[in-house]
Order: C-alpha cells, then sequence, then structure tokens
C-alpha cells in the first residue's frame, strides 16, 4: 500500500512538473493522483480542464473541491475567477479575488487582476483607487501607469490623463510605453498650449520609434520638422517581394474569445484567393490557453539566478520569464542554453540560448513584451504539432504562425500546405503588424503576381 501511495504521489509530482509541455499526459498523471492530492495539484488539473479541454462544469467542480484541500489554491481560485468573470459573474469574482489578494499580499500582481476586474465590472472608480496605490509600488508602476492614464482620457479628464501620461513615458525606454503614448501626450501637451513640451515629446518617441508614421506627421504638421532616425529593419518594399500586406484589427484574442473564430470573423469579407492569414504566434499560444497570470508563476532559485545572466531586455531577463522557459523546457535545457549564451556572448554570436533550450522559448512573451491586459502574464508559444493546419481547416484559409518583431524580423513558426515560408518571412520581415497596441494580430499577405 505504502508503494502504490508514494507512487501515485510521483504521477502527481510529474504532472506539476510536465503540464505546459504536455497538458493532456499531465491531467492524466493528475487524475490518476486525485484522491491524495493536495489542493495545487487539484486546483492545477481544474486549470488544465478549463484551458485546454475547455470544460466549465467540470473545471468548476474540480476548483470547488480543491478549495476544500489544504496547500496552494491558486491555481483552483484563478480557475473559480477565470469562470466567474466569463459568466458575468463579476461581482463574484471580485470578492473571490480580493480575498485571494489579502490572503497573499506578496504577490502583488493581484492587484492588476483585481484592477482588471473591476474595469470589466464597470467599477472603474475603485479599479483607478487601487491602481493608484498600485503605482506606488515599483514593480508594478508602469502597469498601474499605464492603466490610470488610459482611464483618465477615456472618462475626459484631459489635464489628469496629461500628467499621467508624462509620468509612463518618463520610464521610456520600455516595452509598455509605446509609440502612441507619445502621440497621445504630444497632443494633451499641445492642447495645454506647451508647444515646446509637446516638440520634445515627438522628438522623443521619434528616436525610439522611427517607423512611425503618426509621430512623423506631427512634426511635419505642427512644426515643419523631419525626423532622420532609421529604424533597425528597413521597411519591406511590396513591390521587390511581390506581395501587399494589410493588417487586419480583431477583438482582443484571449482563451475567452479562442482563436479560428476571431480570425474568420475578422478576415471574412477582406481575404481574396491566393491570400495567406500570417497570424502573430502569441495571439495565437493566448487563444489556445497557453498562457498563465503571473500570480500562478513561482520562480524558483534557478530562474532567479539565470535571469541575472540575460540582459535588461527580452522576455527572458525577468525571473517570471526565465521560469516560463524552466516549465517549457526543462531545467537541464535552460541550464546548457545558458552556458551555450555565455559562450556564444564571448565569440559575439547570438541566439545560442533558443538553439540549445529550444525555439518554444524563443516565444515567450512576459511583462516586458505583452499587451494590456496581458501585461501580467507569461504567454508561451502555440501549441500542438499542426497548429497551423488545425487553424487553416477550421477557417479555410491558407494560415500561417509568425513570431515577428521590430529588432530581428519575422520567422515562420508554423504553416499550412502549400504556404511558401520563406517569402512570407521576407514580405513580413518589418512587421507591418506593429509591436505595440496596434491590435492587428493578423496580417493578410496578397501576393501581387498571383501565380506568376
Amino acid at each position: 500500500m505504502k508503494t502504490v501511495s508514494l507512487h501515485r504521489r510521483w504521477r502527481g509530482w510529474r504532472g506539476t512538473r510536465v503540464w505546459l509541455r504536455s497538458p493532456s499526459r499531465a491531467a492524466a498523471l493528475l487524475r490518476s493522483e486525485q484522491n491524495g492530492a493536495g489542493a495545487r495539484e487539484a486546483g492545477l488539473l481544474a486549470w488544465l480542464v478549463l484551458m485546454y479541454e475547455r470544460d466549465e462544469p467540470e473545471a468548476e467542480r474540480l476548483a470547488r473541491a480543491a478549495l476544500e484541500r489544504s496547500g496552494d489554491q491558486r491555481y483552483a481560485i484563478a480557475t473559480l475567477a477565470t469562470l466567474m468573470l466569463r459568466r458575468g459573474n463579476h461581482d463574484a469574482a471580485i470578492e473571490l479575488l480580493e480575498q485571494t489578494r489579502e490572503r497573499y499580499p506578496e504577490i502583488v500582481w493581484y492587484d492588476l487582476t483585481l484592477a482588471d476586474a473591476l474595469v470589466e465590472a464597470g467599477r472603474v472608480a475603485e479599479a483607478e483607487r487601487l491602481l493608484e496605490q498600485s503605482a506606488r509600488k515599483p514593480s508594478l508602476r508602469r502597469h498601474a501607469l499605464k492603466r490610470l492614464s488610459g482611464l483618465a482620457l477615456e472618462r475626459g479628464d484631459r489635464e489628469s490623463a496629461r500628467k499621467l501620461f508624462e509620468q509612463l513615458v518618463a520610464l521610456a525606454p520600455d516595452h509598455l510605453v509605446y509609440a502612441s503614448d507619445y502621440v497621445t501626450v504630444g497632443r494633451l501637451q499641445l492642447e495645454a498650449g506647451d508647444r515646446e513640451t509637446a516638440r520634445r515629446t515627438w522628438h522623443e518617441g521619434a528616436e525610439y520609434y522611427p517607423r512611425n508614421s503618426d509621430l512623423r506627421e506631427l512634426l511635419s504638421e505642427h512644426f515643419d520638422e523631419h525626423p532622420t532616425s532609421e529604424p533597425r529593419i528597413k521597411p519591406v518594399s511590396e513591390e521587390a517581394v511581390g506581395a501587399q500586406r494589410i493588417p487586419v484589427r480583431t477583438p482582443f484574442i484571449s482563451p475567452r474569445t479562442g482563436v479560428a473564430e476571431v480570425i474568420d470573423a475578422a478576415t471574412a469579407t477582406r481575404r481574396q484567393p491566393g491570400d495567406v492569414l500570417a497570424v502573430a504566434e502569441s495571439a495565437v499560444a493566448a487563444g489556445q490557453g497557453r498562457i498563465l497570470p503571473l500570480e500562478l508563476v513561482e520562480a524558483g532559485p534557478l530562474a532567479r539566478f539565470l535571469s541575472g545572466f540575460v540582459g535588461s531586455a527580452g522576455p527572458l531577463h525577468s525571473p517570471e520569464g526565465m521560469q516560463g522557459a524552466i516549465m517549457e523546457a526543462g531545467r537541464p535545457r535552460v541550464v546548457l542554453g545558458t552556458a551555450a549564451a555565455a559562450v556564444g556572448r564571448l565569440l559575439g554570436r547570438r541566439g545560442w540560448f533558443y538553439r540549445v533550450a529550444g525555439p518554444a522559448t524563443a516565444m515567450i512573451d512576459d511583462v516586458a513584451a505583452c499587451t494590456p491586459p496581458h501585461d501580467h502574464h507569461v504567454i508561451f508559444g502555440p501549441g500542438s504539432p499542426g497548429v497551423a493546419e488545425g487553424l487553416a481547416a477550421g477557417i479555410g484559409w491558407p494560415v500561417a504562425i509568425v513570431d515577428a518583431n521590430h529588432q530581428t524580423g519575422a520567422w515562420v513558426v508554423d504553416a499550412s500546405a502549400g504556404v511558401d515560408r520563406d517569402w512570407l518571412a521576407r514580405a513580413l520581415a518589418d512587421n507591418p503588424a506593429g509591436n505595440e497596441d496596434e491590435q492587428t494580430p493578423v496580417v493578410l499577405v496578397r501576393p501581387l503576381n498571383p501565380g506568376g
């Protein structure tokens, strides 16, 4: 009997280790250990059933059962809160999150989860009071200012919005300070009669974001000035590459929305025969449920140690991002990848970490690279082989999943049959979808000479 009990415990422990890489296997392991599982294992099973099996009644049953057990209840709480928000039961979700925030005061990310729930519920004044407190916490300041500035602008308080946007852009360079923030605060400064400050703001924004046409146009229109900063990656000539690129705005893609339905609805009236639907890898992953709020990411000593070797930019420079890499690739590969990166740095070579740790780690986005409200989450790369074929079958159109940014160009992660990956990577090298709050995770790539 003791041997059986130990074996079950091992299966449960193993399930908590492999769940990200193999959700179905982890669920099977955790189910086999249900009777003796603690709150963490039982709650993780509930999370997997909700995010991957999409069985809401069973996920709720499992989560409530997990709350009856001792131990770490965060996965069970996250499952229940997510279900309540999906069903529009905002007050119950907020009450649960408030209790959890009090229970885990050391986990600051609950501030943002609760604030976002309050905004979704229409309780904006309460959200703003909470965010004003959060802005005094160094790790949350940029997230809180991002939300507060937008909320002030939405309610028409332009003076408060200007002051909050000024505080936000003062944090630059930062991944949560977008070109649109410089555009907005400059307009508010100009409106307040402060032309010189607006001019300096737009010039600073144009230095950080040389590709942004709004900033260049504003400087030209109001000051007859024309910034000359060059982007790291030169704009792609559509004629030279033989492709028209058409960014498509969509509703925000999340586990609640799914992927195929959103993309299909957004592109149905715009796509033409020969088009390829190029979809951002982070949007696909979020729609698949491969996203984890930071209150559930417990960075261990190894992640905290290794993240110190990454540098000041990029997703894996944070302990949470590095912990995500460990969850995705396993400890041995991440340690070897870090060692390879150190050797590569001595030789002046980049990218060795990802070559050793695996391409999935290159697709991880955390607080350094996610758009609100996902800016307090880790988003992993799309899961399961053949996801592009699955989307193509569901939409009835060729699909490619692309990881693109303004620093390194475009990488076609996966594509359905018949898609020319090399041509597509060249066509999207300058990332026409944008890297910020454009909310255009889909680009229609249309051959200029179909069949030619």
